[in-house]
């Protein structure tokens, strides 16, 4: 409700006073006139002043002047300029170009610049020299452009200038002329323009045209991005992270870069990531890393897809996904990145995120080292070492390892000592593979540092020095090369140079074989076996023999054959133990044949076969193992022995069964001695066919697939019988005795021929 005054009052109250700053009244002022001003300019341009009309377009363009942003009316009044007015033209062209208010149309753009340009407008030149430096709306043609930069130039236009300056750095167009770049970006820098400014600051940065000087590099880069510069500010980061031209400092680097990411600059978030990954100037986090490569990423910054892939790739800060790392390293592939090309050709090479292709990963390798990438040149050469996807080759494979080698790449120069060390497509230099096996322990490359270490250790290339061995082989092992740790045990199993240490050797062999060194199983298992260092210990033998098996070392190959035979932390299983000899023996473990032979000699687990044995004893004996050469003269003095016939007594023990069966039933029917003679022939033909088949058992365990189908089928006949038998029991006459017995005899027979075959089956299985 309004408040009233009394009607008697004889004069009104004073209202109260309202009082403005002079900043606020200045304020209103300044709006007042922009107004004024605003409507002055429309007017004009309603009159046809194309300056007018132009400044209106600018105004509508960047939302100044007192006006909100929008491009529709700015193309309008560009549009209300005169036909020959090189400005209006000018702008026109530039909505052309943009989209601004009109369908982007690059050919009407080029155009319309020519022909402002033509009438001698700087900035249209200018930017017709951008159209046919890129090829925008017309042919590319550097020689043009150029010219048009020139012409530009001349006139003090900076963009022309910083565009020039630009061309002379990088040489395109133009031969690489550093000192043109200088002076031709200065004088776009003495204009304040951010580019030339941040351009003008590489050049003082690396010595390029002018003395170095990092200070005022960065004082360069500091005024382009005061001008709103984001690759300026990036490099003024750069600056503050190296410690170039002002004190390090990541806080402030890591600050730059976040702020030019914001401004849209994808290098700004990928450093920023980098930031994260390492903790510098920010806490460490591997998701906000994987965030802002992820920002990066989405504008196709190659560097920034390479890093993503890489933390898709070992779930780094997101969750694993081979699929994401592959899509990531095939777009940065496809923008020419050697680092991205080099790990899409790993994920083709092991078959993440996408099909396995040897072939495949050779092409990508190759890609990739022509681009430079030390880590592409050592893969292919590692390829060529091997002959994977691509023709073995030796000298192929030195020469890309010396390529990556040279660029300090630890791994290729690891391998490129392997070849000097055995003369692998190189003339073999003991003392160049040491240098290289130092290079890359001076990078902490653990198979570099215990190459080296084996060096010492033997007097290769270097004066034998053990301690130093041991000091190199301690630290490999700190940066996890179980190789190392499987070298040293060596040294204190076997006492030379230093004193021998069983304990210590054991801790370090089963260190080794917790990450898989086949080797280092294999000496664990020896350990255990003979109580070396330890207890005795069956088990943790035939374990650790059974571990070195798996992975591939032929000496645990040969001693867990040994296990099996004599039944060393196992049940005895003689023919296990043959095939393992006789696979030790192909991997060339000449123990293995004599071990073999002895097993054919006495028919243990395989069938006894002079033959045989004299065979493997030969083996045996042509690489001097002991006792291969007594075998061979006890078998000589002995003739050959006929072969065990398993077969035929296993058929004769199934008649026998059979004939005891038939006979059986007479045990039910009859006068009490026919029943007796029936019974007593029964059991003595049961027996001997067990006691036939328990002998032939012991000499071959193992039944031959002939045997196992003839059992197969006459077991399945058999319980057919019986159920058939069964099923009909009691329809033409009242059950007897010597049904059951009948009925009882085929189930039951049955039921074992198909046991022992499945029970052979099952423990094929297990083993």
């Amino acid at each position: 409700m309004a408040e009233q005054y009394p009607h008697n009052q004889s004069e009104p109250q004073q209202p109260d006073v309202v009082a403005f700053s002079p900043e606020l009244l200045k304020l209103a002022d300044t709006h007042r006139r922009r107004q004024q001003y605003l409507e002055e300019c429309r007017q004009a341009a309603d009159s046809g002043d194309c300056a007018a009309a132009v400044q209106m377009g600018v105004n509508y363009l960047y939302g100044t002047g007192g006006v909100q942003k929008d491009p529709d009316q700015a193309f309008y009044w560009f549009s209300q300029s005169a036909p020959d007015d090189p400005v209006g033209l000018y702008w026109q062209a530039v909505c052309y170009d943009s989209g601004a208010g009109v369908k982007m149309d690059p050919v009407r753009a080029f155009a319309l610049f020519k022909e402002s340009a033509d009438m001698g407008y700087a900035p249209a030149m200018s930017d017709l020299g951008v159209c046919y430096e890129n090829g925008q709306g017309t042919e590319k043609d550097l020689a043009k452009a150029v010219s048009l930069y020139e012409k530009a130039a001349d006139m003090n236009y900076p963009q022309a200038q910083c565009n020039l300056g630009a061309l002379y750095y990088v040489g395109v167009g133009v031969p690489k002329d550093y000192a043109s770049a200088v002076h031709y970006l200065s004088l776009a820098a003495e204009q304040r323009l951010p580019r030339a400014q941040y351009l003008l600051g590489l050049c003082y940065e690396f010595g390029n045209g002018v003395e170095e000087d990092c200070k005022k590099a960065v004082l360069l880069y500091g005024e382009a991005a005061k001008g709103d510069s984001a690759d300026g500010l990036c490099a003024l980061g750069v600056m503050y992270y190296l410690g170039k031209g002002v004190e390090e400092d990541n806080e402030k680097a890591a600050d730059c870069f976040r702020r030019a990411g914001e401004m849209g600059l994808a290098r700004g978030w990928h450093l920023l990531g980098r930031c994260y990954d390492n903790g510098y100037g920010v806490a460490e986090s591997a998701e906000m890393a994987a965030q802002c490569f992820s920002r990066a990423a989405d504008q196709g910054y190659p560097d920034a897809l390479y890093r993503l892939g890489l933390c898709y790739a070992y779930g780094h800060g997101v969750s694993r996904d081979n699929n994401k790392a592959a899509d990531c390293f095939r777009r940065g592939a496809e923008t020419g990145h050697a680092p991205s090309i080099c790990q899409l050709g790993l994920c083709y090479e092991a078959g993440r995120g996408v099909p396995e292709d040897i072939g495949r990963a050779a092409e990508l390798y190759e890609e990739s080292a022509r681009l430079g990438s030390p880590e592409a040149q050592c893969n292919l050469g590692v390829l060529y070492r091997y002959g994977g996807g691509v023709s073995r080759d030796m000298e192929k494979a030195a020469e890309l390892f010396a390529r990556a080698a040279d660029q300090d790449y630890p791994r290729a120069q690891f391998f490129l000592g392997l070849h000097y060390e055995h003369g692998q497509g190189v003339e073999k230099d003991m003392a160049r593979a040491v240098r290289l096996y130092a290079k890359a322990a001076e990078q902490n490359y653990p198979e570099g540092v215990r190459a080296l270490g084996v060096c010492y250790e033997g007097g290769l290339g270097v004066e034998k020095d053990p301690q130093k061995a041991v000091s190199l082989y301690h630290r490999a092992i700190d940066l996890g090369d179980e190789a190392a740790a499987y070298c040293l045990a060596n040294l204190y199993f076997a006492g030379r140079d230093i004193p021998q240490d069983y304990p210590q050797a054991l801790a370090l062999y089963e260190k080794a074989a917790a990450k898989g060194h086949p080797g280092a199983q294999c000496q664990a298992g020896y350990c255990y076996e003979r109580g070396l260092g330890c207890e005795k210990d069956a088990d943790k033998a035939f374990f650790y023999y059974g571990k070195g098996a798996e992975n591939g070392d032929d000496t645990a190959t040969n001693n867990l054959a040994f296990c099996y035979e004599h039944g060393l932390g196992c049940n005895p299983d003689p023919t296990r133990a043959a095939k393992l000899y006789e696979k030790a023996g192909n991997m060339g473990v000449p123990l293995a044949w004599k071990n073999l032979a002895l097993l054919y000699e006495k028919g243990i687990g395989v069938e006894k076969d002079l033959d045989q044995a004299r065979k493997y004893f030969t083996l045996a004996k042509e690489q001097n193992v002991p006792g291969a050469a007594e075998g061979l003269e006890r078998l000589s003095a002995k003739p050959a022995t006929p072969k065990f016939p398993a077969n035929a007594l296993r058929v004769t023990s199934v008649l026998l069964l059979g004939l005891a069966a038939f006979l059986g039933s007479g045990i039910w029917e009859g006068v009490p001695s026919e029943r007796l003679f029936s019974g007593v022939f029964t059991l003595f033909f049961a027996v001997s066919a067990c006691f036939i088949l328990y002998k032939v058992n012991q000499r071959q365990p193992r039944l031959p697939k002939g045997v196992c189908i003839l059992y197969i089928v006459l077991g399945v006949l058999l319980i057919l019988a019986g159920i058939l038998v069964l099923l009909t029991l009691g329809e033409e006459a009242p059950p007897e005795a010597a049904d059951y017995w009948f009925i009882g005899c085929t189930l039951l027979g049955g039921d074992v021929l198909l046991g022992r075959v499945l029970r052979q089956k099952k423990g094929m299985q297990k083993k």
